[in-house]
């Protein structure tokens, strides 16, 4: 069961924005479509709102900010997908989130096609999931993992593989393989329920 909060987020996704307003997510991409709510997107293509915007819409469409006070804030779980190839990204992408709207109340997905941009991204975004194109020119695979593994910031990050074809384990660093073609289900079957860590 997801924690309610009384405190309400600086930014809004669309779906705790709809949680807010009592609609469904869709309606509040129609909103930001029509430009009724502002709002951005973020590199991973997710829409976000600021807080002001949100209620500064409330008021001009007179939904009473006051009757809005729990807003599931739980944060979504963050995908890292270290990746060039167009039809890798989109493949990840596409089964994560939702085709309509761009956004997704599960994950939050970020990309890197680079070792510097990885390492960057795995310190700033400390991913909960982590795709890893083995045939990513100029990244060391094994040594990626590796670094991952030894990174106190992520001990408990999943680890995806992605294989030209099926055969036989890379390493025992990683967690799991996809083995291309990437075929949605085997995606979001992969980043089903992560574990939860009695941390100190």
């Amino acid at each position: 069961m997801k924690a309610m909060t009384k405190k309400l987020p600086d930014v809004f996704s669309t779906h705790t924005a709809a949680q807010f307003c009592r609609v469904t997510p869709m309606t509040i991409i129609r909103w930001i479509k029509e430009g009724r709510i502002r709002a951005y997107k973020t590199p991973g293509g997710h829409r976000r709102i600021m807080r002001p915007d949100l209620e500064d819409f409330c008021r001009r469409a007179e939904i009473p900010v006051e009757a809005q006070a729990e807003v599931d804030t739980e944060r979504n779980r963050r995908v890292l997908i270290i990746a060039n190839e167009r039809n890798v990204l989109e493949g990840i992408f596409d089964a994560l989130v939702d085709d309509e709207g761009g956004d997704d109340a599960s994950f939050e997905v970020e990309k890197a096609n680079n070792s510097f941009d990885a390492g960057r991204l795995l310190v700033s975004f400390r991913p909960d999931i982590i795709f890893l194109d083995l045939d990513l020119p100029g990244v060391d695979p094994l040594r990626v993992a590796r670094g991952i593994r030894t990174d106190p910031a992520i001990p408990s990050a999943r680890l995806i593989g992605i294989k030209p074809q099926r055969g036989e384990v890379i390493s025992e660093e990683f967690d799991a393989y996809l083995s291309r073609p990437l075929l949605r289900q085997d995606i979001r079957q992969i980043t089903g329920p992560l574990p939860k860590l009695d941390l100190p």
